[in-house]
């Protein structure tokens, strides 16, 4: 296999770009999760959901604060800061792994009849994000193709924000699964321009076009695999293990 060398000639937009993008999608987050979440006591909700919350603005905070130091050419920190991240990126997986289980082991017999299936959404997105983080580390020399691995993770938090925006303060969709289905597409649409504008050649190219395809499968499976049998199946087998 070819040595990823490092390649800096190529995105040069891209970080300001991505601290932007993570910056707004923080601020919307406030907005997006105000009603159910933030607005609250804290004490009136779960550890697991604080875990994964903090976690979550951690490593936003590190999309936004890990560009800088390179504009800045502060690079020891960025390093640094990329070794904490190497840590921060698992924990933030295994939080949303455990978050889910607790939820769906809290749902009573009715609740998880209708929605326990659904579980689906969060350890997607868990796996999605694992998998851009991994590579986005493994090919953090090729600026381009790690900088968009990166811009990947943070697209991930598109549909929850966005769901819960249009769900809280716009008049209701016709159908459920539209809300989905709006965040998914702006994430497709943000992946494909992420991957069109990744010139031919750049080390690290192919893999980032595999999990763009991958990422776009496992969103569309959503409207139909947690309907299937075998899920319904995954879903009871998950709940029963002692995670939370």
């Amino acid at each position: 296999m070819k040595t990823p060398v490092a390649d800096t000639r190529h995105g040069a937009r891209l970080p300001g770009a991505l601290i932007g993008g993570a910056g707004l999608l923080l601020l919307l987050a406030v907005a997006a999760f105000w009603p159910n979440y933030l607005s609250r006591p804290w004490a009136s909700v779960d550890a697991h959901t604080h875990v994964h919350a903090l976690l979550g603005t951690a490593w936003m905070g590190m999309l936004v604060v890990q560009p800088v130091l390179v504009f800045t050419r502060r690079r020891r920190a960025h390093r640094a800061l990329g070794r904490a991240a190497a840590w921060l990126a698992p924990a933030f997986v295994v939080s949303g792994v455990l978050l889910a289980h607790f939820k769906l082991k809290g749902m009573g017999a009715d609740l998880f009849a209708r929605e326990g299936v659904y579980v689906y959404l969060p350890l997607a997105m868990a796996l999605l994000f694992g998998a851009a983080a991994g590579l986005g580390f493994f090919w953090r020399r090729s600026t381009p193709v790690h900088a968009r691995f990166m811009a990947a993770t943070a697209l991930l938090l598109v549909d929850p924000v966005l769901g819960r925006l249009m769900f809280f303060y716009l008049p209701p969709l016709p159908h459920v699964q539209l809300y989905q289905g709006i965040g998914f597409s702006v994430v497709a649409l943000a992946l494909a321009a992420l991957l069109r504008t990744l010139p031919a050649g750049t080390a690290g190219r192919a893999a980032f076009r595999y999990f763009c395809v991958g990422s776009v499968a496992v969103l569309a499976l959503f409207f139909v695999l947690p309907h299937t049998g075998a899920w319904a199946a995954f879903t009871l087998w998950f709940r029963a293990l002692p995670l939370s």
